[in-house]
């Protein structure tokens, strides 16, 4: 009975690591693309991001001269 207590506990851990660098790497990617907007002097129009960042978008326009 141990055994399966221990065994539970490391595969809990391992899935809450993995969540956390899942979530980390998907709001990085978000990150990334809001500031790709800004530097191309676009203008964010839509900006949405999840509780844990799994699922976001960013739409950007730019205005031509």
């Amino acid at each position: 009975m141990k055994t399966k207590k221990v065994r539970n506990c490391v595969v809990g851990f391992w899935a809450a690591i993995t969540l956390t660098f899942a979530s980390a790497s998907s709001y990085s990617g978000y990150i990334e693309a809001k500031t790709t907007c800004e530097k191309s002097d676009g203008t964010i129009t839509e900006d949405n991001v999840s509780v844990l960042a799994f699922n976001w978008s960013v739409s950007c326009e730019n205005e031509e001269s």
